[in-house]
């Protein structure tokens, strides 16, 4: 795991934070005064994760846009998401990365209520894709039956989308046949026969293909999965129930730093700065869909596809309106 980086909030003028939408002066957080009626928290815990995702936040942190509504973000980087979800639940992470199915699974049997602080991304043609060793004699989804496959969460966004695939082509995978493990290990599982294919996502894709001579065997984000909605911020309705002020100045945050997304230079060099992988590889790697609304309509396609693959109780549902919280004012 990555150390933790800290954003310091700085003391802001009365009329930045008028702008920001912020109010009073600073009282005491981390060594800084806090503004009056302002921030419930002025730092908080939040935990990435090492993909493409969570590039906006290293971007955020760097740009200051945190420190601008006074806010100081620890951050720590996951082994993978259903672990995030677990520390916030836990109560020993504030906000967290994670696929959306062990968040939805969570709300679905009573678990934990969490909420969708932020949208993280949506996929796009080649984002993920379903990989195996160069030489490998699988060809097609069939030979994969029996098989194990390298995911990067138990029940996460890529076991749903490849169960989605079996069932479109009227095949039956056993749960399994599933390995979870980092994207960073999946390589190295494949060359070693660990493993018979791996879903990966970027940047870690591209670092395969060109240093491990992996296989693209199949999108398996394409047609009625197109644009699919794959990861958020996640938190949990207790906090942020209790700290309103500081969710929004989070989100505002976010909001910043996912207009510089526009501009895929900067994504790059975030992804090499703080993802270990080198120039040549970011300026090649598949970029997401950097939502810029939260939308609970969009998000209820996740919940529907769990329920065809067999991935949700039918009996258990959840209307995503009420995972979803409101997008603070720009």
């Amino acid at each position: 795991m990555r150390p933790k980086r800290r954003v310091y909030a700085g003391l802001l003028t009365a009329a930045m934070l008028a702008t920001l939408g912020g109010c009073g002066l600073f009282g005491k957080a981390s060594g800084n005064p806090a503004p009056t009626g302002g921030l419930e928290k002025s730092t908080i815990k939040v935990a990435e994760l090492k993909i493409i995702d969570c590039t906006p936040i290293h971007m955020a942190i760097d740009a200051g846009y945190f420190k601008a509504e006074g806010l100081t973000v620890e951050l720590s980087t996951g082994t993978k998401g259903s672990a995030n979800l677990d520390n916030v639940m836990g109560g020993s992470a504030d906000i967290v990365t994670t696929s959306y199915p062990p968040a939805i699974q969570a709300q679905a049997k009573k678990v934990s209520e969490l909420k969708i602080v932020f949208d993280a991304v949506a996929t796009t043609e080649n984002l993920f894709l379903l990989v195996v060793k160069k030489d490998s004699p699988i060809k097609d989804l069939s030979a994969l039956v029996g098989k194990k496959i390298a995911v990067s969460s138990p029940g996460g966004i890529g076991e749903l989308a490849l169960r989605a695939q079996f069932k479109q082509h009227n095949l039956t995978v056993a749960k399994e046949s599933f390995l979870p493990m980092s994207f960073s290990d999946m390589p190295t599982a494949l060359e070693r026969g660990n493993v018979d294919a791996a879903i990966m996502n970027e940047p870690f894709i591209t670092q395969a293909l060109q240093q491990n001579g992996v296989t693209k065997l199949l999108t398996p984000f394409t047609g009625a999965t197109a644009d699919f909605p794959t990861s958020g911020w996640v938190a949990t309705k207790k906090f942020v129930d209790a700290n309103p002020k500081t969710v929004a100045a989070f989100q505002r945050a976010m909001t910043k730093a996912y207009a510089d997304t526009q501009d895929r230079k900067k994504v790059e060099e975030a992804t090499t700065k703080y993802y270990g992988v080198t120039a040549n590889v970011a300026s090649l790697m598949t970029l997401p869909v950097y939502p810029t609304t939260t939308d609970p309509t969009r998000f209820q396609r996740v919940v529907d596809l769990m329920h065809q693959v067999g991935e949700l109780d039918p009996k258990l549902n959840v209307d995503m309106h009420d995972m979803v919280i409101e997008s603070a004012p720009k």
